[in-house]
């Protein structure tokens, strides 16, 4: 609920095709940064606004990656404070800290007087990647389905490598795979596929948390645990690209110091549940339930007193109750008519 912060990372692509994500994303951060700093050195931007990756990158039209760069350089320059919430403050105009103000995060609050130009980069599957994983995610609730390369690629108005790029990202959270005969399959998401996962990552996330935990530092940790604090506080706040903050927190960044790259690979791989969760808050405009919020809690508070077998052990209670709410989710589902799905998804009868 990152994350890429992500959910789960980009696919292995070659050196060439590596040269260029990273040139495409410090190009984009350097755009966003330069048009943020405008707007609040102009006094365009009320101080204390709380900025937070998630609206500001779907504002700008791009990952939260980018977006996450820039924030951190306009903290450095001392135009945005950290506190103890998530996100960062619009400085005052003496760079004094002003009080929280949380409001919804719009073109017209972040000073533009229209929507940013989109930032046209050498690379759009970042830009598509989002829109394909929604829908997937949504789509294998309800079947069976075959994604038309062409079809998407003309919906998109992008290539049919584009798409590719973008679907083989999707295949490395299993949510896609592709058939002997190279066609783009999905679907359908059953129990079964989802009592799987949840047995790989109650077998792999508390080994790779116990081997990430002595790299992890405890500012991060306070940060985390006041972030769950406040959605505790305040859940009606929390949508659901702050809750798969959260949840990324948790399962991606309190695991990603293990030195085995194979186990993350793995427990990468068994996220799909993180990703449908995430549409399915997403399209019904869902907000945490309290023992989610409070069973991560529970964790971060266990390896902040260094208690290793008390973490694990939340850990994994945490894992099997958020087994049985995934699969409560996928009940309710399937009582409701299918939704409307881009024609380049295709059911397979």
């Amino acid at each position: 609920m990152t994350r890429r912060a992500r959910a789960a990372g980009s696919p292995p692509l070659s050196t060439h095709a590596e040269a260029g994500v990273e040139a495409d994303t410090r190009l984009r951060y350097r755009l966003i940064h330069d048009q943020l700093k405008s707007a609040i050195a102009l006094g365009r931007v009320a101080p204390g606004l709380v900025l937070l990756e998630g609206p500001v990158a779907r504002i700008f039209g791009t990952s939260r990656v980018p977006v996450r760069k820039a924030f951190e350089m306009l903290h450095a320059g001392g135009l945005l404070h950290t506190f103890e919430g998530r996100g960062y403050l619009v400085a005052h105009a003496d760079g004094s800290v002003p009080e929280p103000l949380r409001v919804p995060l719009s073109e017209a609050a972040l000073g533009f007087d229209e929507a940013p130009a989109p930032l046209e980069l050498p690379s759009n599957s970042e830009r598509i990647y989002h829109a394909l994983e929604a829908a997937v995610s949504i789509g294998i609730a309800f079947g069976h389905f075959r994604i038309d390369e062409s079809s998407a690629a003309e919906a998109f108005g992008v290539s049919r490598g584009t798409v590719r790029e973008a679907l083989s990202r999707l295949r490395d959270l299993g949510l896609v795979e592709k058939s002997a005969y190279s066609h783009w399959l999905a679907g359908p998401l059953t129990a079964r596929a989802v009592a799987q996962d949840y047995e790989l990552r109650l077998l792999l996330e508390p080994a790779a948390l116990r081997a990430s935990q002595p790299h992890l530092k405890r500012d991060m940790l306070a940060a985390a645990l006041a972030d769950l604090d406040r959605a505790i506080r305040e859940p009606d706040l929390i949508d659901a690209d702050a809750l798969q903050q959260l949840e990324t927190t948790l399962h991606v960044d309190c695991l990603r110091h293990a030195p085995n790259r194979k186990l993350l690979e793995m427990i990468e791989h068994a996220h799909m549940p993180l990703t449908v969760n995430h549409a399915f808050f997403n399209a019904f405009n869902l907000h945490p339930e309290p023992a989610t919020l409070s069973e991560h809690r529970a964790v971060l508070v266990h390896l902040l007193a260094a208690d290793m077998d008390a973490a694990a052990a939340a850990l994994e209670t945490h894992l099997r109750a958020a087994h049985k709410r995934t699969l409560q989710r996928l009940k309710v589902l399937a009582v409701l008519p299918e939704p409307d799905l881009p024609k380049y998804m295709q059911r397979i009868a």
